[in-house]
């Protein structure tokens, strides 16, 4: 169930940050950009650091919950803010991608601290 959840909130992520973005609405106050592109990664981080992994047998940052990290909490968050050089009325922005990393780490801390198999994610 979670690795399904994941690659749709993977999807969804690709899709709203690589179409073409003249038709947006302006945020509605300063920092609400940061913030979505904060709670978005930050979800992303949380369903990937926990796909394939057996909760009970996690200890810390190691073998398949770093590469998840890595991968969708680090590696997406680059890659995607990159990808939008490429695409017709949107900007590269070095804040939105610092601010998806922080989100990234988010996700990670909070798969440590919010047990997974009350929430039905395992």
């Amino acid at each position: 169930m979670r690795l399904g959840i994941a690659i749709v909130w993977l999807i969804f992520i690709a899709a709203a940050m690589l179409t073409p973005g003249n038709n947006f609405p302006d945020p509605s106050f300063q920092a609400e950009d940061k913030l979505v592109h904060f709670i978005c990664f930050g979800l992303l981080s949380y369903l990937w650091c926990g796909v394939g992994v057996k909760r009970d047998f996690v200890k810390g940052l190691q073998g398949r919950v770093l590469t998840n990290y890595l991968v969708f909490g680090v590696a997406a968050g680059i890659v995607l803010e990159c990808a939008q050089l490429y695409i017709p009325f949107r900007s590269f922005d070095y804040m939105d991608m610092i601010v998806n990393e922080i989100g990234g780490i988010a996700g990670l801390l909070a798969y440590f601290k919010i047990p997974t198999t009350k929430i039905g994610l395992e």
